[in-house]
């Protein structure tokens, strides 16, 4: 997986394009760490998902997409993704499920 420790490193081998096992890595990390954080978050039992909150997570998804330069249905298809990844961090939350 990429580092910015080797990357930054004189006289190291480095890869200028990552192998789509370092990609795939990367979105693993951020998704058990993204999941974890929320579930971690909701833990508590008192989940208050207001419309704001979705609302600003939805702003910065759009800002990030346009970065990213995706099209609409790649926005689409993150959106969607954020979603679910906040429901499921719900669901693992709530005590009835552990």
């Amino acid at each position: 997986m990429l580092t910015t420790h080797r990357d930054c490193k004189r006289h190291v081998k480095k890869n200028a394009i990552p192998s789509m096992g370092e990609i795939e890595g990367r979105v693993a990390v951020l998704e058990i760490v993204a999941q974890s954080a929320l579930t971690h978050v909701f833990d508590d039992g008192q989940v208050d998902l207001d419309a704001t909150l979705l609302a600003d997570i939805r702003k910065a998804m759009h800002r990030k997409c346009r970065e990213l330069k995706l099209d609409g249905e790649d926005t689409a298809s993150a959106l969607s993704y954020a979603e679910e990844l906040i429901e499921a961090a719900v669901e693992a939350s709530n005590p009835v499920h552990q």
